[in-house]
């Protein structure tokens, strides 16, 4: 994004380029690629395909080029009627003389008037200029004032108050050192952001105005087009000399508006609206500009929430950081705001956008030497029913999304789906992959093995939550568990499609609490689910015992409810609960582990929780053989490929955590997995040996690794970060543990909001908007991933929503919520009933 011009607006011709130096002398052109030199003006004349100059844009769409065509015309004729000196002075003196008699006391009066606004302050500097134009600094997006003067700031991150204005605080983001201590938890884009923005500052690129030019303005200007404003035409802006137009009250008289619009003639009129500070926004009414009306908060909540339903956005969305981001910033900015057009949107801001989410993935990439990164393709359905895969790239620093495709055709070709991952590692650098992940299908290991002869050094892994999620799935068929399941889903079914009841369990008994816990997978969410049951369990039979319900017409008295009634007040059946929930809260542990809500990676820890899982298993059913049997073979079934890949052994060894306990399991095949892994990831022969030969003295604890701060750490510190540490003294050995501990073992990303671009795939055919619609996805994607990041650095993943999304219970716990057959017989007799 251009930063603001002499008068604090942005060239619409920015909407359609990049610029690709500090200078902005060069810019890359967003529709043929082209990088034109001599600023945004020649880029305008390749787009507007102006002959002379530049080379024409042959891929511009028309309506561009007739809208920079009409921009460089206005351009050209303002430029003619600005720069007749003599024209202007002629003008000016005709003014002045015409007012002789009253211009002396009016100057005095402008003067002793203008004195006491600046309180002594130079009127033209470039910070009453920007603020008087409408600019907010970027640093406030990280920070809220604590008095009225703004010299207080309160850090976001941290929540350090730095004292000394926006500029200190500025220097705190910034982490410049001899003046304010640095802000250690600010992320990395937004340090790197404001680290820019105080060179810019420091370089010199916001000069002051020069009197004649433009005079001290002590207004801002909103155009009554939204678009031109944002677009920063330079026809919105009236420039406007202090010692001739402005009065004692801030307006114009109208003979200096007559005489100005003559000397200053614009195709579009700028309403003037007085500037007012941020600390308006504070007030718990806020004053229309028009009417001095009241506005009240339930008005403004009224105005949001008819948005949202008129739109059809999602109301989770509220939970958004980015969307109470943007309505604290709104407040901040004041009256006047005017909401950039759909085309901006979609136009310059998008291309924004994309700029800094590739500016942290430079960050990415810088890690990936020392770390690698891991190529996850997610697998789901969208709303059309098409499989589609989303691509990601993770490392120790983040997530981030790379890609999508329509798999509905490659999941049944293990040839078409290696091509697509062999294309994204080259694409990625195979140097930097160590491992990709898919689901662990027959499909997916084909195509895995193919990858794996190809490219020598890196590795395919199965998910491992999808691996257990099929573990889940399995064990939910035993007969047992799921005769268990099928009568606690009746008692969920028979709650949930009765209104009244639900109503009355959870006024009464529950204190507002829902029966139904989504998890990450399905399968996981039935056994969070019957857990849910069982910690309810005495609300259950209270509910059961209650005068409500004893009391209704038809629900009481009903087959189904009686059938209801009687399981709750089981002791059988709860005991039947409870040995199911024993029996597979050991998987349940492993699925929480991958899905951790911390920023521990789950490699390292993966083949720890699945032995521990088997062990619990067996140790539940007293070591009986005929109980724990049929969990075992399941378990063996779906993990047998995690259990015995390199990568998941190796990390298992070099986890410091595991390796020194004495139950560390030794086995064969965790020694062979680790000399694999060190052939595997480590090209050059010599550092293989070197790195072999350095085993014995981190089993040992030699050197470095028997220090009694390495000790020490051993559980406390990541394991990566651990060898980081403590493995100075075996750097070949430590180069290959960092790139296998520093990794996932899940390929599922976030879920995103697909349907607006399943809609908006289907429509689009053009290359253009194609490639709006790619631009979109891929903003999309990363923008929740980066939320997702950020909420759990901040360990906050927010309180559990007073509401159910039923939309995803019905995709998570179908069973659970959805009547049958019977059901719905059942519920249809009630209703007459109850209208009778």
């Amino acid at each position: 994004m251009a930063p603001p011009g002499s008068m604090g607006v942005v060239d619409p011709g920015w909407e359609h380029g990049v610029a690709q130096d500090e200078r902005k002398k060069k810019v890359k052109c967003n529709y043929c690629g082209k990088i034109v030199s001599g600023g945004i003006y020649r880029l305008k004349q390749h787009l507007a395909r102006v002959s002379g100059e530049v080379t024409y844009c042959d891929k511009s769409p028309e309506e561009v080029c007739l809208r920079m065509k009409e921009n460089l015309e206005r351009s050209r004729s303002t430029r003619n009627l600005r720069h007749p000196e003599d024209k202007s002075r002629q003008s000016c003196s005709s003014f002045r003389q015409s007012n002789n008699g009253d211009e002396e006391d009016e100057e005095e009066e402008e003067q002793r008037c203008w004195s006491r606004r600046s309180k002594g302050k130079q009127s033209v500097s470039d910070g009453s200029l920007l603020r008087s134009s409408g600019y907010v600094d970027p640093g406030w997006e990280h920070g809220v004032a604590q008095d009225e003067r703004k010299k207080k700031v309160k850090c976001n991150y941290c929540n350090k108050i730095v004292s000394g204005g926006i500029n200190r605080f500025k220097q705190h983001l910034a982490r410049i050192p001899g003046e304010v201590a640095p802000c250690k938890t600010a992320p990395e884009e937004v340090y790197v952001k404001i680290k820019e923005n105080m060179k810019w500052h420091r370089a010199g690129k916001r000069q002051n105005i020069p009197d004649d030019d433009m005079g001290a303005l002590s207004f801002r200007t909103v155009s009554q087009d939204p678009e031109q404003e944002e677009d920063g035409v330079e026809l919105d802006f009236y420039p406007v000399s202090q010692d001739r137009l402005m009065l004692g009250n801030g307006r114009f008289s109208k003979d200096e508006r007559k005489s100005f619009d003559s000397m200053n003639a614009r195709p579009k009129r700028a309403r003037v609206i007085p500037f007012q500070s941020p600390s308006s926004c504070k007030q718990r009414k806020i004053y229309t500009s028009c009417s001095n009306r009241a506005v009240s908060r339930k008005e403004v909540t009224s105005s949001i929430s008819k948005f949202f339903h008129h739109v059809g956005i999602p109301t989770e969305a509220a939970n958004s950081l980015y969307f109470q981001k943007m309505i604290e910033l709104i407040g901040l900015y004041g009256e006047g705001f005017v909401v950039p057009s759909s085309q901006l949107f979609s136009g310059r801001l998008l291309q924004d956008e994309i700029s800094t989410i590739k500016s942290y993935l430079r960050e990415y990439r810088s890690s990936w030497m020392v770390t690698g990164c891991s190529i996850l393709a997610d697998t789901w359905t969208n709303t059309e029913g098409k499989t589609m895969i989303s691509f990601l790239v993770s490392c120790p620093r983040g997530v981030y999304f790379h890609s999508s495709i329509d798999a509905t055709d490659v999941t049944e070709d293990a040839l078409s789906l290696f091509k697509y991952l062999d294309k994204l590692v080259e694409d990625i650098g195979e140097e930097n992959v160590v491992q990709v992940i898919t689901h662990n299908t027959a499909i997916c290991r084909s195509a895995g093995k193919l990858l794996e002869e190809k490219r020598k050094n890196l590795y395919w892994s199965p998910c491992a939550m999808h691996s257990t999620e099929l573990v889940l799935e399995d064990i939910s068929k035993l007969e047992f568990v799921s005769e268990c399941l099928e009568k606690s889903q009746r008692i969920t079914r028979f709650i949930y499609n009765q209104t009244w009841l639900l109503n009355l369990m959870k006024n009464e008994f529950t204190q507002g609490m829902d029966l139904l816990r989504p998890e990450v997978t399905r399968h996981a969410s039935s056994f969070t689910t019957l857990q849910s049951l069982m910690d309810h369990k005495a609300n259950l039979r209270g509910l059961f015992q209650s005068n409500g319900w004893i009391l209704s017409q038809t629900a009481a008295k009903s087959e189904e409810g009686r059938e209801v009634e009687k399981m709750v007040s089981s002791a059988a059946f709860w005991k039947k609960v409870q040995y199911v929930l024993k029996s597979v809260d050991p998987v349940m542990q492993v699925i929480r582990m991958i899905d951790d809500g911390g920023e521990r990676l789950s490699l390292p820890y993966a083949y720890g929780y699945m032995c521990r899982a088997k062990m619990a298993i067996k140790s539940i059913h007293s070591d009986d053989a005929r109980k724990y049997g049929p969990f075992w073979r399941v378990i063996d079934y779906h993990w047998n490929s995690l259990f015995h890949h390199p990568l998941y052994v190796a990390a298992y060894f070099f986890n410091p955590a595991y390796r020194y306990r004495p139950d560390f399991m030794a086995h064969s095949e965790v020694v062979r997995g680790v000399n694999e892994c060190i052939v595997r990831l480590e090209p050059d022969n010599m550092r293989r040996i070197t790195a072999l030969m350095q085993i014995p003295d981190y089993t040992s604890a030699k050197a470095d690794f028997g220090t009694d701060i390495a000790i020490g750490t051993r559980t406390e510190l990541d394991p990566a970060a651990w060898w980081q540490q403590h493995g100075i003294s075996c750097l070949e050995l430590q180069r290959v543990a960092v790139r296998i501990l520093s990794h996932t073992c899940s390929s599922v990303g976030c879920e995103p909001k697909w349907s607006v671009y399943d809609q908006v795939n289907g429509q689009c055919q053009s290359r253009f908007g194609r490639k709006s619609t790619k631009d979109l996805t891929y903003v999309h994607y990363n923008l929740r991933l980066r939320e997702k990041q950020l909420k759990r650095r901040l360990h906050d993943d927010g309180p559990p929503p007073p509401t159910l999304n039923y939309a995803l219970l019905d995709r998570l716990l179908p069973d659970w919520l959805v009547s049958s057959e019977k059901d719905e017989v059942y519920f249809k007799t009630a209703k007459f009933q109850n209208a009778d």
